[in-house]
């Protein structure tokens, strides 16, 4: 029992500092679960399950996972702890992937958030909004680190990137 409340502490103060960081157009820049963030994260789904042996946590059902302004919503959501068991490798959330920031969203099927590497990967019909403005593709990748976005087509099925830009003295 002490271990999972020691898991459960890690998970608390690494989401506070670090959690999913994504900005495809603009997204979740300054705010909500990403670096540098404070304030206390809300986890809440209708199991949790710890797997001590293969270091992984794992909430299941109607997740929800809430900080400042930020959420997170998804169907599963699983937290892969490093070797040395204390600190967080990389959070996967999957099924009806939604996070909210304001006006912002970004929805997938699997979302993948590389500690390490401070790298979010969304997959299955990624499409990202801040307003009217878009991003769709089959995967779009953010490195918080180098400021460096990508979005790709599906080349198998010959998909493209679509992009929609909407300037704001069209909105006006």
């Amino acid at each position: 029992m002490k271990r999972l409340a020691y898991i459960i502490a890690v998970i608390a103060l690494w989401l506070s500092a670090h959690a999913v960081s994504a900005q495809t157009p603009g997204i979740f820049q300054g705010g909500g679960m990403v670096k540098g963030q404070r304030g206390p994260v809300n986890i809440t789904s209708q199991r949790l399950e710890a797997e001590y042996d293969k270091k992984r946590i794992t909430f299941i059902g109607d997740v929800v996972a809430r900080q400042q302004e930020f959420t997170l919503y998804a169907d599963r959501l699983v937290l892969f702890i490093n070797d040395e068991g204390k600190d967080i490798e990389k959070i996967v959330a999957m099924g009806k992937v939604r996070m909210v920031q304001g006006g912002k969203t970004a929805v997938c099927r699997e979302a993948t958030y590389y500690h390490r590497e401070g790298k979010v990967v969304l997959r299955g019909e990624p499409v990202v909004k801040e307003g009217d403005s878009s991003v769709k593709g089959a995967r779009i990748t953010h490195s918080a680190d180098e400021q460096k976005g990508v979005a790709e087509g599906d080349t198998q099925k010959g998909g493209r990137v679509t992009i929609t830009i909407i300037p704001d003295k069209v909105k006006k």
